[in-house]
């Protein structure tokens, strides 16, 4: 192909494109902003509880007492009264509660529970509270990237509408908004995702595939002209700057364009397989009694599972030695505990084992083996992220043609998340080309996302010189 076709080719793919990168570049821009203005927890991680000797006891007492013969999770959490029993029987219904004092059930505990997680993780008081809602599908104020339902929204009073989204099984913080953020994150939605074509089905996806290809096209074409075209003194200054600019910005513009269509492609014809499942349902009918204390060791949690042959066992998670926390670990994640003793139903030491556990987890949920050893998780990362909320988990793989591999949490009998070979592709492929990732080791994620905002702002200055260009050459 001669220079002339390439420059001809690179200036008519330029209207189409520079439509799509201004759009591109000005809502990637808003991505880090959100995070970086938008309303920030004073704490980290969950509230943690004191336990007394006589907890076991009282846990057994109040599972007998409370006419549950059968649930998925059963496990003591921290309350604003202390610790309680908390149920779980279903992925969609609001959890149960029962007092350790006299196993008297607490209707609509779950949002009292959620009224107070919002409080701690936002420094409010409860009292401030406007409204709460139970929350069982996901939405564009709360969006499938989140994961975690069913939730509460808990909003506070004030011109801010600050608003949390509580997942009470782990008392997590999924998701804090107010108003200037979901304003922005309408405008992400709206110019990243092209929502406003959602009503189109399959014309969105194929319009924003075009869209992405004429990027590609014209980010190849413009990288072969300045191969083409000699250095030489360029009088006009937005051609000059424009040239300028290509020379650095091909290369993120190729990585954006090209993750972002795998990232299209995939999500919209590939069935996903992530998300939670709760495990089997424990039977509660013959809890005996236990006749031992409670070890006198600092604890984070305590838990009924079952061994997989049936025999219910109680799980205490061990107090992690570091208490510290930063903002940025709640990215990189730290583990709620620093491993764990199981004791029998009579409250006696077993020989178990996380490790064990999890073992009997997989054979619960998959048919197929695991082929290898498995092994703990206690930081997020590009696999398993912090969107997921729960550490430490074990992962697995499993010996079958897509290389499943699968995570699960042996304190309750969770599969918390599952990838495939290909779903593992996409995954590194939008990590590491779509969001820098690599960069977050060396720089931080301040330093990373300050650099691809540098980045955008070069590419949407880019297009508009562009694009100035091209009016001048078009007739009056």
């Amino acid at each position: 192909m001669s220079k002339r076709l390439f420059i001809l080719l690179h200036r008519q793919l330029a209207w189409v494109a520079g439509f799509a990168l201004i759009c591109w570049s000005v809502s990637g821009i808003l991505h880090p902003v959100m995070s970086w203005f938008g309303p920030q927890p004073v704490a980290m991680f969950p509230p943690s509880m004191t336990l007394a000797p006589n907890t076991l006891t009282d846990m057994a007492t109040a599972v007998r007492g409370s006419g549950v013969d059968s649930a998925r999770v059963v496990k003591l959490v921290p309350s604003d009264a202390g610790a309680l029993l908390q149920v779980t029987k279903s992925d969609a219904a609001p959890r149960q509660y029962f007092s350790l004092i006299d196993a008297a059930a607490l209707p609509g505990q779950d949002e009292q529970q959620a009224r107070w997680l919002a409080g701690h993780y936002s420094g409010r008081p409860v009292s401030d509270i406007e409204s709460v809602r139970f929350v069982s599908a996901f939405s564009e104020e709360y969006p499938e990237v989140n994961r975690l339902l069913p939730v509460y929204r808990v909003q506070f009073a004030g011109d801010d509408q600050l608003t949390a989204f509580i997942y009470t099984e782990t008392g997590a913080l999924a998701s804090l908004n107010n108003t200037s953020k979901a304003r922005l994150q309408q405008v992400f939605q709206q110019l990243h995702t092209w929502a406003w074509l959602d009503g189109l089905g399959f014309g969105r996806v194929l319009l924003i595939a075009l869209f992405m290809v004429t990027l590609l096209l014209m980010a190849s074409g413009g990288l072969i002209l300045l191969g083409l075209l000699p250095a030489r003194s360029i009088g006009d200054k937005h051609r000059r700057w424009h040239r300028r600019l290509g020379y650095v910005l091909w290369l993120p513009l190729l990585a954006w364009s090209a993750s972002g269509f795998y990232h299209l492609i995939q999500a919209q014809y590939v069935e996903p397989v992530s998300g939670v499942r709760l495990g089997a349902a424990l039977d509660l009918v013959d809890l005996p009694a236990p006749t031992a204390a409670l070890p006198q060791q600092q604890l984070t949690a305590v838990s009924l599972v079952s061994d997989g042959a049936g025999n219910l066992l109680y799980r205490l998670a061990l107090a992690p030695e570091d208490e510290s926390v930063s903002r940025q670990a709640r990215f990189n994640g730290r583990a709620a505990s620093a491993g764990a003793v199981y004791l029998d139903a009579t409250g006696n030491p077993v020989a178990h084992s996380d490790a064990r556990q999890a073992a009997n987890l997989l054979e619960g949920f998959f048919d197929d083996s695991p082929a290898g050893e498995p092994s703990k998780v206690t930081r997020f990362g590009p696999e398993y992220d912090f969107r997921n909320k729960r550490l430490p988990v074990w992962q697995f793989e499993l010996a079958d043609r897509a290389a499943t591999r699968v995570f699960v949490d042996p304190a309750t009998g969770v599969l918390v998340d599952q990838s495939r070979r290909l779903d593992r592709a996409e995954r590194w492929s939008f990590s590491l080309l779509h969001k820098w990732n690599f960069l977050t080791g060396l720089a931080g994620r301040e330093g990373r996302d300050a650099l691809m905002v540098l980045v955008l702002a070069s590419l949407l200055c880019s297009a508009i010189f562009g694009l100035k260009m091209g009016f001048r050459r078009r007739p009056n």
